[in-house]
Protein backbone atom coordinates (compact mmCIF):
# COMPACT_ATOMS: atom_id res chain seq x y z
CA UNK A 1 0.00 0.00 0.00
CA UNK A 2 1.34 3.43 -0.95
CA UNK A 3 2.24 5.59 2.01
CA UNK A 4 0.23 8.76 2.50
CA UNK A 5 2.34 11.71 1.42
CA UNK A 6 3.18 14.26 4.08
CA UNK A 7 3.93 17.91 3.49
CA UNK A 8 5.10 20.97 5.41
CA UNK A 9 5.96 24.50 4.43
CA UNK A 10 9.58 25.56 4.71
CA UNK A 11 10.43 29.24 5.10
CA UNK A 12 13.89 30.78 4.70
CA UNK A 13 14.14 34.26 6.19
CA UNK A 14 17.13 36.37 5.21
CA UNK A 15 18.29 39.92 5.59
CA UNK A 16 16.33 41.38 2.68
CA UNK A 17 13.97 38.70 1.47
CA UNK A 18 12.16 35.54 2.46
CA UNK A 19 11.16 32.47 0.52
CA UNK A 20 8.60 29.77 1.20
CA UNK A 21 7.72 26.46 -0.44
CA UNK A 22 5.75 23.30 0.23
CA UNK A 23 8.08 20.33 0.78
CA UNK A 24 7.38 16.60 0.45
CA UNK A 25 8.62 15.26 3.79
CA UNK A 26 9.29 11.79 2.40
CA UNK A 27 11.65 12.83 -0.38
CA UNK A 28 12.71 16.38 0.47
CA UNK A 29 11.39 17.53 -2.90
CA UNK A 30 9.94 21.00 -3.26
CA UNK A 31 6.60 21.36 -5.01
CA UNK A 32 7.74 23.59 -7.85
CA UNK A 33 4.56 25.60 -8.20
CA UNK A 34 4.54 26.43 -4.47
CA UNK A 35 7.66 28.60 -4.45
CA UNK A 36 7.08 32.19 -3.30
CA UNK A 37 9.87 34.74 -2.91
CA UNK A 38 9.24 38.15 -1.33
CA UNK A 39 11.27 41.28 -0.71
CA UNK A 40 11.36 42.42 2.89
CA UNK A 41 12.17 45.69 4.64
CA UNK A 42 13.69 44.43 7.89
CA UNK A 43 13.64 47.95 9.37
CA UNK A 44 9.86 48.23 8.99
CA UNK A 45 7.35 48.09 11.83
CA UNK A 46 6.32 44.71 13.23
CA UNK A 47 2.97 44.79 11.46
CA UNK A 48 4.56 45.30 8.05
CA UNK A 49 7.14 42.57 8.60
CA UNK A 50 4.51 40.09 9.76
CA UNK A 51 2.26 41.02 6.85
CA UNK A 52 4.97 40.05 4.36
CA UNK A 53 5.59 36.79 6.25
CA UNK A 54 1.87 36.04 6.25
CA UNK A 55 1.40 36.73 2.53
CA UNK A 56 4.45 34.64 1.60
CA UNK A 57 3.45 31.64 3.72
CA UNK A 58 -0.20 31.77 2.65
CA UNK A 59 0.80 32.23 -0.98
CA UNK A 60 2.93 29.09 -0.84
CA UNK A 61 0.14 27.16 0.87
CA UNK A 62 -2.41 28.13 -1.77
CA UNK A 63 -0.07 27.40 -4.67
CA UNK A 64 0.97 24.04 -3.19
CA UNK A 65 -2.68 22.94 -2.94
CA UNK A 66 -1.99 20.09 -0.49
CA UNK A 67 -2.59 19.70 3.27
CA UNK A 68 0.44 20.73 5.32
CA UNK A 69 1.43 19.70 8.84
CA UNK A 70 2.93 23.03 9.75
CA UNK A 71 5.40 25.78 8.96
CA UNK A 72 9.13 25.42 9.62
CA UNK A 73 11.05 28.69 9.70
CA UNK A 74 14.79 29.04 9.16
CA UNK A 75 16.06 32.35 10.55
CA UNK A 76 19.48 33.69 11.55
CA UNK A 77 20.35 34.22 15.19
CA UNK A 78 20.32 35.50 17.76
CA UNK A 79 16.86 33.99 18.14
CA UNK A 80 14.95 32.08 20.80
CA UNK A 81 14.25 29.04 18.64
CA UNK A 82 12.37 27.13 21.32
CA UNK A 83 9.91 29.91 22.13
CA UNK A 84 9.73 31.58 18.75
CA UNK A 85 10.90 35.11 19.51
CA UNK A 86 13.62 37.26 17.99
CA UNK A 87 16.48 38.50 20.14
CA UNK A 88 18.13 40.39 17.28
CA UNK A 89 18.87 43.91 18.43
CA UNK A 90 21.05 46.84 17.46
CA UNK A 91 22.04 45.64 13.97
CA UNK A 92 19.55 47.69 11.94
CA UNK A 93 17.21 44.81 11.19
CA UNK A 94 14.22 43.24 12.92
CA UNK A 95 14.43 45.69 15.83
CA UNK A 96 10.64 46.09 15.75
CA UNK A 97 9.93 42.39 16.39
CA UNK A 98 12.39 42.10 19.28
CA UNK A 99 10.85 39.91 22.00
CA UNK A 100 7.60 39.37 20.09
CA UNK A 101 6.01 35.91 20.27
CA UNK A 102 6.03 35.24 16.55
CA UNK A 103 4.08 31.99 16.75
CA UNK A 104 1.11 33.66 18.42
CA UNK A 105 1.36 36.58 16.01
CA UNK A 106 1.33 34.34 12.94
CA UNK A 107 -1.42 32.12 14.33
CA UNK A 108 -3.60 35.21 14.70
CA UNK A 109 -3.04 36.05 11.04
CA UNK A 110 -3.16 32.63 9.34
CA UNK A 111 -6.48 30.81 9.88
CA UNK A 112 -5.28 27.30 9.04
CA UNK A 113 -2.63 27.44 11.78
CA UNK A 114 -4.64 26.42 14.84
CA UNK A 115 -1.84 25.69 17.31
CA UNK A 116 1.54 27.27 17.95
CA UNK A 117 3.03 23.75 17.73
CA UNK A 118 2.41 24.00 14.00
CA UNK A 119 5.20 26.59 13.77
CA UNK A 120 8.79 25.54 14.44
CA UNK A 121 12.07 27.42 14.16
CA UNK A 122 15.67 26.56 13.38
CA UNK A 123 18.92 28.41 12.77
CA UNK A 124 19.45 29.03 9.07
CA UNK A 125 22.77 27.14 8.92
CA UNK A 126 21.21 24.21 10.80
CA UNK A 127 18.35 24.25 8.30
CA UNK A 128 20.87 24.07 5.47
CA UNK A 129 22.44 20.99 7.08
CA UNK A 130 19.06 19.31 7.62
CA UNK A 131 17.99 20.05 4.06
CA UNK A 132 21.13 18.51 2.59
CA UNK A 133 20.59 15.52 4.86
CA UNK A 134 17.02 14.94 3.71
CA UNK A 135 17.39 15.56 0.00
CA UNK A 136 20.94 16.56 -0.85
CA UNK A 137 24.63 15.78 -0.45
CA UNK A 138 24.34 14.39 3.10
CA UNK A 139 21.46 12.05 2.33
CA UNK A 140 22.14 8.52 3.57
CA UNK A 141 25.41 9.21 5.39
CA UNK A 142 25.86 8.28 9.05
CA UNK A 143 27.82 11.39 10.04
CA UNK A 144 28.18 14.58 8.06
CA UNK A 145 29.32 18.18 8.41
CA UNK A 146 27.69 21.16 6.71
CA UNK A 147 29.35 24.57 6.42
CA UNK A 148 27.87 27.74 4.95
CA UNK A 149 30.51 30.12 3.66
CA UNK A 150 29.46 33.70 3.01
CA UNK A 151 29.17 36.92 4.98
CA UNK A 152 29.19 34.65 8.04
CA UNK A 153 30.24 31.08 8.80
CA UNK A 154 27.43 28.68 9.62
CA UNK A 155 27.69 25.02 10.56
CA UNK A 156 25.79 21.86 11.36
CA UNK A 157 26.97 18.44 12.53
CA UNK A 158 24.64 15.56 11.69
CA UNK A 159 24.32 11.98 12.84
CA UNK A 160 21.72 9.83 11.11
CA UNK A 161 19.81 12.87 9.96
CA UNK A 162 19.69 14.62 13.33
CA UNK A 163 21.64 17.69 14.42
CA UNK A 164 24.29 17.07 17.04
CA UNK A 165 24.46 20.17 19.20
CA UNK A 166 26.03 19.02 22.48
CA UNK A 167 28.81 16.79 23.74
CA UNK A 168 32.58 16.60 23.53
CA UNK A 169 32.55 15.80 19.81
CA UNK A 170 31.19 19.18 18.70
CA UNK A 171 31.39 22.82 19.81
CA UNK A 172 28.42 24.18 21.80
CA UNK A 173 25.26 24.25 19.64
CA UNK A 174 27.34 22.82 16.80
CA UNK A 175 28.46 26.36 15.93
CA UNK A 176 32.04 26.77 14.71
CA UNK A 177 32.03 30.47 13.85
CA UNK A 178 33.51 31.48 17.21
CA UNK A 179 36.29 28.88 17.30
CA UNK A 180 39.82 30.32 17.27
CA UNK A 181 41.81 30.05 14.06
CA UNK A 182 45.24 31.58 13.46
CA UNK A 183 45.14 35.02 15.10
CA UNK A 184 41.37 35.48 14.85
CA UNK A 185 38.16 33.45 14.91
CA UNK A 186 36.71 31.22 12.21
CA UNK A 187 34.02 33.75 11.34
CA UNK A 188 36.71 36.18 10.18
CA UNK A 189 38.99 33.53 8.69
CA UNK A 190 36.60 31.82 6.28
CA UNK A 191 34.05 34.41 5.24
CA UNK A 192 33.83 37.13 2.61
CA UNK A 193 35.72 39.48 4.93
CA UNK A 194 38.88 37.37 4.59
CA UNK A 195 38.79 37.62 0.79
CA UNK A 196 38.20 41.36 0.86
CA UNK A 197 41.11 41.91 3.27
CA UNK A 198 43.51 39.72 1.30
CA UNK A 199 42.49 41.32 -1.99
CA UNK A 200 43.19 44.76 -0.57
CA UNK A 201 46.54 43.56 0.82
CA UNK A 202 47.53 42.39 -2.66
CA UNK A 203 46.19 45.24 -4.77
CA UNK A 204 45.67 48.18 -2.45
CA UNK A 205 42.11 48.38 -3.79
CA UNK A 206 38.72 47.55 -2.39
CA UNK A 207 36.28 45.23 -4.15
CA UNK A 208 32.58 44.46 -3.75
CA UNK A 209 32.66 40.73 -3.08
CA UNK A 210 33.95 37.25 -3.85
CA UNK A 211 32.12 37.08 -7.17
CA UNK A 212 34.16 40.03 -8.47
CA UNK A 213 37.36 38.42 -7.17
CA UNK A 214 36.51 35.28 -9.17
CA UNK A 215 36.32 37.36 -12.36
CA UNK A 216 39.74 38.92 -11.66
CA UNK A 217 41.25 35.52 -10.83
CA UNK A 218 40.75 34.50 -14.45
CA UNK A 219 43.25 37.19 -15.48
CA UNK A 220 45.61 37.43 -12.52
CA UNK A 221 47.46 34.39 -11.07
CA UNK A 222 48.16 36.26 -7.82
CA UNK A 223 44.44 36.73 -7.30
CA UNK A 224 43.75 33.12 -8.27
CA UNK A 225 46.17 32.03 -5.56
CA UNK A 226 43.85 33.53 -2.94
CA UNK A 227 41.50 30.62 -3.56
CA UNK A 228 44.34 28.13 -3.15
CA UNK A 229 45.25 29.73 0.19
CA UNK A 230 41.60 29.68 1.22
CA UNK A 231 41.24 25.99 0.35
CA UNK A 232 44.36 25.02 2.27
CA UNK A 233 43.23 26.88 5.36
CA UNK A 234 39.67 25.56 5.13
CA UNK A 235 41.03 22.04 4.77
CA UNK A 236 43.14 22.49 7.89
CA UNK A 237 40.20 23.86 9.86
CA UNK A 238 37.71 21.18 8.82
CA UNK A 239 40.27 18.43 9.44
CA UNK A 240 40.54 19.62 13.05
CA UNK A 241 36.74 19.43 13.38
CA UNK A 242 36.70 15.92 11.94
CA UNK A 243 39.30 14.68 14.42
CA UNK A 244 36.58 14.83 17.08
CA UNK A 245 33.60 14.16 14.84
CA UNK A 246 34.66 11.93 11.91
CA UNK A 247 32.39 12.38 8.92
CA UNK A 248 31.81 10.74 5.57
CA UNK A 249 30.78 13.90 3.73
CA UNK A 250 31.47 17.62 4.13
CA UNK A 251 28.95 19.76 2.25
CA UNK A 252 29.60 23.43 1.52
CA UNK A 253 26.96 26.09 0.92
CA UNK A 254 26.83 29.88 0.77
CA UNK A 255 28.13 32.28 -1.85
CA UNK A 256 31.80 31.32 -1.47
CA UNK A 257 30.96 27.67 -2.20
CA UNK A 258 29.94 28.74 -5.71
CA UNK A 259 33.69 29.10 -6.35
CA UNK A 260 34.32 25.58 -5.03
CA UNK A 261 36.14 24.45 -8.17
CA UNK A 262 38.80 27.09 -7.48
CA UNK A 263 39.71 25.82 -4.01
CA UNK A 264 38.55 22.19 -4.03
CA UNK A 265 41.91 20.68 -4.96
CA UNK A 266 43.83 22.60 -2.28
CA UNK A 267 41.22 21.77 0.37
CA UNK A 268 41.15 18.06 -0.48
CA UNK A 269 44.95 17.86 -0.49
CA UNK A 270 45.20 19.21 3.06
CA UNK A 271 42.37 17.00 4.29
CA UNK A 272 44.14 13.91 3.00
CA UNK A 273 47.44 15.04 4.51
CA UNK A 274 45.65 15.40 7.85
CA UNK A 275 44.15 11.91 7.58
CA UNK A 276 40.59 13.05 6.84
CA UNK A 277 39.07 11.03 4.00
CA UNK A 278 35.66 12.72 3.91
CA UNK A 279 34.21 13.52 0.51
CA UNK A 280 33.76 17.26 0.01
CA UNK A 281 30.74 18.34 -2.01
CA UNK A 282 29.16 21.66 -2.89
CA UNK A 283 25.50 21.93 -1.97
CA UNK A 284 23.13 19.93 -4.14
CA UNK A 285 20.04 21.90 -3.10
CA UNK A 286 21.62 25.38 -3.15
CA UNK A 287 19.07 28.03 -2.15
CA UNK A 288 16.45 25.37 -1.46
CA UNK A 289 18.41 23.58 1.25
CA UNK A 290 17.22 25.80 4.11
CA UNK A 291 13.61 25.55 2.90
CA UNK A 292 13.77 21.75 2.89
CA UNK A 293 15.56 21.67 6.24
CA UNK A 294 13.04 23.97 7.90
CA UNK A 295 10.13 21.86 6.65
CA UNK A 296 11.86 18.70 7.89
CA UNK A 297 11.38 19.86 11.49
CA UNK A 298 8.00 18.10 11.24
CA UNK A 299 9.60 14.71 10.71
CA UNK A 300 9.68 12.38 13.70
CA UNK A 301 11.78 12.00 15.69
CA UNK A 302 12.43 15.74 15.87
CA UNK A 303 15.64 16.32 13.93
CA UNK A 304 17.27 18.59 16.49
CA UNK A 305 19.03 16.14 18.78
CA UNK A 306 22.20 15.70 20.78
Amino acid sequence: MEQTKRYAIGVDIGGSHLAAAVVNLSSGEVIEDSMVDSRLNTQACAGEILSVWEKTICGSFLKGAVPVEGVGIAIPGPFDYENGSSTICGVNKYDQIFGLNLSLSLMARIPWITDTAQIRYVNDASAFALGESLGGALNGCHQGLALTLGTGLGSGFLRDGRLVTQGDEVPPEGWVYCLPYEDTIADDAFTTRWFLRRYKDLTGNEIAGVREIVFEADKNPRIADLFVQYGERLGDFTASLCEKFPVEVIVLGGNISRAFDRFASAMNKVLLERGCFARVSPSQLLDRAALVGAASLFLEPIRIGH
